[in-house]
């Protein structure tokens, strides 16, 4: 039991559920469960979720239900945070996920939360059903690995510029003109949908775009899904008007909140929100940031005099690369810290970036340092980013690429138990690998380089995904978009640089030219300029030629 409590993260209030005999995801416990004839129960649980802790307090605290899980099943607990590659694989719809799984790693069935009732029901209905009905199982294990083999494939599509136009309609459908944000309730941030209506108002020349966005901004700000006392966003808001959140604060959604606070121009809110980061989940030591805040809505209701003199909610201080490379990349001429911190822990030349202390890396954590590495380049942080990226760029496409059908998988391989063994292309990871080989593409300027068909070639193995995904194709959206418009702006001069990405999203910014500003749309080049305003006038006519 001390040995579940120290290496699993259960709830930070009084509760039984390391009194199960909880294993880690593994192959002792696979074969555990072959050998024994038992069924696995998968728990998928985050440090930062609410009914995660319910959970643990209720249903994994009866005695019967842990009496039943510890008799007749290989009970397995994973962190979402630290593998989001199992989580891809077997969530149930949210967290907490609860997973019934042969012995091989196939799904019987599954749920989110189960109150102790329905668990116990559930609990002994399965592991009879799973000890009579083998034949039954195995053919529709069968079926199942039949349909999952053939989703990679109908993933891939053709690129057809109109898939942006597709996917700003669907987020402009979806825009609630009252309160901000899309849809009714329960109402997520949807940051890449904001950040395509930000960058798509700039290309479009559409100021309404960006009014969408902006008001989104200041709604959610206004509300009750943003902490006024200390900074900072909540995960999402119950309703559908900003008002009642649910309270764990994440490092994945501040990373392009503070984007989209840049790009809409609110300083105020965007210096409360970094300050919040700065403060409470940076490391000083490291200059790392923590991965998530756990929700405590007692805590959150109190005012500033009142917190001082309480406990704050227990933060994650485990450090996941991707998300941390993902703020270096919005947090702009500030992030040099970070980034030399980050690659001093997470990178190895050869070997790409590890996703957590201990745990290997993923699709994300390359992506997403490789991007980060070329915007340390492109901000004047020296030679030896545009190295890191092109070294992460070649670790991309040896371990990770699809050399058939073009592409990424979300993991490199290595662990294949259970459904780990099904390559998937998420489209997210896959978007954001495009966005770095665009840059790089650019940046090196030569023809005969791969990584501009690298990005091409990711874009059209999840383009079939945008005609269902709606709105939260945004990302999608945004990285085609810069297929056709990216453009190269030549300077060393910071102010010329800062006017460049101020007056164009796409402007990728080449450091090594002088103090002037050489704008190049492909191979056409323009004559250099020397002022902010000389320089919007250039981007605006190669922005023609490029067109």
């Amino acid at each position: 039991m001390v040995e579940a409590a120290e290496e699993f993260h259960f709830s930070p209030r009084p509760n039984r559920a390391s009194e199960i005999s909880w294993r880690p995801w593994s192959q002792e416990a696979f074969e555990q469960a072959r050998q024994t004839g038992r069924p696995i129960l998968l728990s998928i649980s985050a440090v930062w979720c609410h009914w995660c802790h319910v959970m643990d307090e209720t249903t994994y605290s009866h005695p019967g239900v842990i009496d039943l899980i510890n008799r007749e099943y290989i009970p397995v607990r994973v962190d979402n945070d630290v593998r989001p590659d199992i989580n891809q694989r077997y969530n149930m719809g949210g967290w907490p996920s609860t997973a019934f799984l042969t012995a091989s790693g196939d799904i019987l069935t599954g749920a989110t939360y189960l109150p102790p009732d329905q668990m116990a029901a559930a609990l002994t209905q399965i592991s009879t059903y799973y000890r009579s009905s083998q034949a039954e199982i195995a053919s529709r294990v069968l079926e199942a690995r039949k349909r999952a083999a053939s989703g990679v494939a109908r993933s891939a599509g053709e690129l057809d510029n109109g898939l942006v136009d597709l996917i700003l309609e669907a987020v402009k459908s979806a825009y609630d003109p009252q309160y901000g944000g899309f849809g009714n309730a329960p109402k997520f941030p949807q940051t890449d949908a904001i950040l395509l209506l930000l960058e798509q108002s700039v290309v479009r020349s559409d100021p309404d775009l960006r009014r969408m966005a902006v008001h989104t901004l200041e709604r959610m700000t206004a509300g009750g899904t943003y902490d006024h006392v200390e900074g900072g966003f909540f995960r999402y808001s119950t309703t559908q008007d900003w008002s009642v959140p649910h309270y764990e604060k994440m490092l994945e959604d501040h990373a392009g909140l503070v984007h989209a606070l840049a790009l809409a121009g609110m300083s105020d809110a965007l210096d409360k929100t970094t300050g919040y980061l700065d403060r409470v989940l940076r490391d000083p030591k490291t200059g790392l940031y923590a991965g998530s805040q756990d929700a405590d809505e007692h805590y959150y209701s109190m005012d500033a005099e009142e917190r001082a003199e309480s406990n704050a909610p227990y933060i994650d201080r485990r450090v996941y690369t991707a998300w941390n490379a993902a703020l270096a990349v919005s947090y702009g001429e500030r992030s040099g810290h970070l980034l030399d911190s980050l690659f001093k822990h997470a990178y190895r030349r050869g070997e790409g970036v590890t996703h957590a202390e201990g745990v290997g890396g993923q699709l994300g954590d390359q992506v997403w340092s490789m991007w980060a590495a070329l915007r340390a380049y492109q901000r004047g942080f020296g030679e030896k980013w545009m190295q890191v990226a092109v070294d992460l760029a070649a670790h991309l496409q040896d371990r990770y690429a699809d050399s058939q059908l073009g592409g990424y998988f979300d993991h490199a391989g290595g662990d294949e138990l259970g459904r780990l063994g099904e390559r998937i292309k998420p489209l997210a990871e896959n978007s954001v690998a495009a966005m770095a080989l665009i840059e790089l593409d650019t940046l090196t300027g030569d023809p005969s380089a791969p990584y501009r068909e690298r990005a091409r070639k990711a874009l059209e193995s999840v383009a079939a995904l945008p005609q269902s995904y709606g709105l939260m194709a945004a990302v999608f959206g945004r990285a085609l978009d810069r297929l056709g418009h990216a453009l190269k702006v030549s300077t060393k001069n910071p102010e010329l640089a800062r006017a460049a990405v101020a007056a164009h999203p796409y402007a990728v910014i080449d450091p090594s030219g002088d103090e002037r500003a050489v704008v190049c749309a492909g191979t056409i080049c323009l004559a250099p300029v020397s002022t902010p305003t000389e320089l919007a006038e250039a981007i605006r006519e190669a922005s023609r030629t490029r067109a």
